[in-house]
């Protein structure tokens, strides 16, 4: 996906007529076919934010390693809980019901 300040780029390049499709495209490195939606209207003015602030007071999201399956994954574990659900789910046998706190 575009970053938006590239499809604005090449609707004020459009618009200012200076130059043909084939050069908008060659100048700002996309395709000829993305030029040409965004000039005849069949895609819209959006794209991606580009720049994405980060606070340095955030804390930093850094994967690491399970202890229980090994695999590099935000903690907690999602994959280890979703083991951990189904081995109870077949634990339980077919038909009971489950218990009730009253």
């Amino acid at each position: 996906m575009l970053a938006l300040e590239q499809v604005l780029e090449i609707r004020r390049l459009l618009d200012a007529g200076q130059l043909s499709q084939r050069r908008i495209a060659l100048k700002l490195g996309v395709s000829r076919g993305v030029v040409n939606s965004i000039a005849n209207g069949r895609r819209g003015l959006h794209g991606r934010e580009s720049c994405v602030s980060y606070s340095r007071d955030a804390p930093e999201v850094v994967a690491h390693r399970c202890r229980g399956c090994g695999a590099m994954v935000y903690m907690p574990c999602l994959l280890c809980r979703a083991r951990q659900y189904r081995l109870r789910r077949e634990e339980q046998p077919l038909g009971s019901p489950k218990s009730r706190v009253a």
